[in-house]
């Protein structure tokens, strides 16, 4: 009975809880499977002492010995069930884990007519998937712990159903109705809004429009949706609509080469728009929206004062000034793996070293820790490269270690990728100019069909080594050369190790690279 007791005490605690976060929707549920608990769930929420005990019990005996808010090993399972493909020959599957940092990209051969498909994904809160087939993004999400089964009839993406045994059937019958309920989703409008608009008052109204189309459309659906999603869900857009709008700045000032002049009221968004937001911890959106304001900070702090702040310590100044909570610790646990995958590995590993209290719990800096040695397993400076075989254009197989004795540079690249895409011409000028030296400057495609490969080698005339990752090949490749930034460079000596994995970009520094390499 001792053993026993404090369970039962649990259960109930949950069973109020989810009372009152509820508003009884998920206690009748509850009673109707079991309705042996139905006296103690009224006993309990008549007699407010009792639940408060039951809610602190909770607290300091279940959440505090043995879960946390964020699932750190979490994982979900997601089961594809298809019928009627007419032989759409491959699906592209794309989910984030934001901490630790793990982004899955797979492209898979989906066979004709009828069969499914087994995912394992890292996922530590709510999180979303891309699975796009048939010409059209879906957007699916999953909870740690979770395995969601989709059945979905080529015939008809409209009749998509799921089955699982909480409120996620729900929320992906909701996502996948609202992916297509328009011609473009919702994420993709935003970003060709960007891209079109003459003027960032016009930039502006396609925005605007955009948004009140999506809210438009939850506050049609959200009846049928979990009291946590509607929170969620809101958040989501409403950030992910902010982040865009402080991105859009930057970036159109770097694809047009000029600096724009920005309205005036063209940041009213932020005046309605929460800064410290705890319903908002387990939305990505959130976090890069934070980045971006940050960033703004930073450019507008330097502006005024002509200085050049460090980028890791503004980030963090700010938010400790402008956060609290788990989403406090949650963005520099991410500001500095993001320093870390992104920009200087030593940077990150040393601000840990030097700042033991940066996080208000020592989980974040363990686990910030355990990535970093992680890391050290993967492509290094003073390691001998990974081997692959892969094929180039003519179908012949190649392997990297038999280029050992030259300077190697690998240049990793996808379809799409616009930056690789503007160092083509610069990489072929290198590939001429040391032809009849000892060095083999390899091009390696990743996360693309090879029939785009092809397609893209001969558009752009590369006169690199030029190979194509295999499916067999691509996911090795992706993780022990860490490839997050494309285009991503990574030098090799005569002597067959890596001195750079980040090497310069050819248009920039690369070629004096190379050189010193072939003086020594």
């Amino acid at each position: 009975m001792q053993v026993l007791l404090p369970k039962i005490l649990v259960i109930f605690g949950y069973i109020v809880l989810t009372f009152h976060c509820n508003k009884m929707k998920s206690v009748r549920l509850f009673t109707q499977r079991n309705r042996n608990f139905a006296s103690a769930v009224t006993a309990c929420y008549k007699f407010p002492f009792a639940t408060l005990w039951c809610l602190l019990f909770i607290c300091t005996t279940s959440f505090g010995q043995n879960s946390f808010w964020y699932d750190f090993k979490g994982t979900a399972t997601l089961k594809v069930n298809y019928t009627h493909n007419p032989g759409q020959g491959v699906w592209t599957v794309f989910t984030h884990n934001m901490f630790p940092d793990q982004e899955i990209r797979l492209k898979d051969t989906i066979p004709e007519g009828f069969g499914n498909r087994n995912y394992v994904f890292p996922v530590s809160c709510p999180q979303k998937v891309t699975l796009t087939t048939a010409g059209k993004e879906l957007t699916l999400l999953l909870t740690p712990g979770s395995t969601l089964v989709c059945n979905l009839d080529f015939q008809d993406l409209a009749k998509t159903s799921f089955d699982t045994q909480d409120s996620l059937a729900a929320i992906n019958e909701y996502l996948i109705k609202k992916d297509l309920s328009v011609s473009i989703p919702f994420r993709i409008g935003r970003s060709i809004a960007v891209q079109r608009a003459t003027t960032l008052e016009e930039l502006t109204t396609q925005m605007n429009k955009l948004y009140i189309e999506e809210l438009q459309f939850f506050t049609k659906e959200k009846s049928g949706l979990p009291a946590w999603y509607h929170s969620y869900e809101y958040w989501e857009n409403r950030y992910a609509d902010a982040a865009g709008r402080m991105n859009a700045v930057p970036q159109r000032e770097f694809s047009k080469q000029t600096k724009e002049p920005v309205p005036s009221n063209y940041y009213n968004f932020l005046d309605s728009l929460a800064v410290d937001n705890d319903a908002a911890k387990s939305s990505y959106s959130y976090y890069i929206f934070l980045y971006e304001l940050f960033n703004k900070r930073m450019k507008d702090h330097d502006l005024a004062h002509g200085t050049k702040s460090d980028f890791l310590d503004y980030q963090i100044a700010q938010a400790n000034k402008s956060l609290s909570g788990d989403a406090l610790d949650f963005f520099k646990a991410f500001i500095i793996q993001l320093v870390h995958n992104h920009y200087k590995k030593d940077v990150a590993r040393n601000y840990i070293k030097n700042n033991n209290s940066v996080f208000t719990k020592t989980i974040w800096r363990d686990e910030l820790s355990a990535y970093f040695k992680s890391k050290e397993a993967i492509a290094g400076k003073g390691k001998i490269p990974p081997n692959f075989a892969l094929v180039d254009v003519k179908d012949s197989l190649t392997e990297l270690k038999s280029f050992k004795g030259n300077v190697i540079v690998l240049s990793f690249w996808f379809a799409g990728c616009k930056p690789c895409i503007e160092e083509f011409p610069a990489e072929n000028i290198l590939a001429e100019k040391f032809r009849h030296k000892p060095v083999r400057i390899v091009s390696v495609c990743v996360n693309t069909s090879e029939a785009m490969w092809k397609k893209w080698s001969e558009r752009f005339g590369l006169k690199t080594i030029n190979l194509w990752a295999n499916s067999a090949w691509e996911q090795t490749i992706v993780e022990k050369y860490d490839l997050r930034v494309f285009p991503k460079y990574v030098l090799i000596d005569k002597d067959y190790k890596i001195v750079e994995t980040d090497a310069d970009r050819p248009s920039q520094g690369l070629e004096k690279q190379i050189n010193s390499l072939l003086e020594k």
